[in-house]
């Protein structure tokens, strides 16, 4: 097994520990949605709210890194960042390169604009709930395509489910 295989299913096993936290902070979130009035708000609300928008940004961030590994292994360009998109495109991990765009832009923009607009900043989360449940099925097509391309260090130690 090459390191960088090796790397993968390293970064597949994180990712997984990160997808429960992210799973925790979605259901916390999804009990403050929508938010109406942000002054009612409590200071345990904006916990949630931070914790959760930080760990949408991660997983996507990570999710990104374990992309470009795979790209990496499988030999095809790595830079720009939009050959690995296409490339994932093409293994059906995404399902467009467009969508895999359009919650990134969703991610910076909630992180660069926190606190500035409060109905925007609803928008934002509303739509980051909604996401979510697409970067765990992107997750998925990633295991999937891992353990169908590359030996696992153990066989079953790694699986989709949580």
């Amino acid at each position: 097994m090459s390191a960088n295989v090796q790397l993968i299913w390293k970064k597949i096993e994180h990712l997984r520990r990160m997808r429960n936290y992210l799973e925790y902070s979605l259901e916390q979130t999804l009990l403050l949605i929508p938010i109406s009035d942000w002054h009612q708000l409590k200071p345990a609300h904006h916990e949630t709210l931070a914790a959760f928008r930080v760990r949408f940004s991660e997983f996507q961030e990570h999710l990104g890194k374990i992309m470009r590994a795979i790209a990496r292994e499988e030999e095809q360009s790595t830079e720009p960042f939009s050959f690995v998109l296409l490339y994932m495109e093409k293994l059906d991990i995404l399902d467009t390169v467009d969508h895999w765009k359009m919650i990134r832009e969703l991610r910076n923009a909630v992180n660069h604009e926190y606190e500035e607009n409060e109905q925007r900043l609803s928008e934002f989360f509303v739509a980051l709930t909604k996401a979510a449940p697409q970067l765990f099925a992107w997750f998925n097509r990633i295991i999937e395509f891992c353990e169908s391309s590359y030996p696992a260090p153990d066989s079953g130690a790694i699986s989709i489910k949580k």
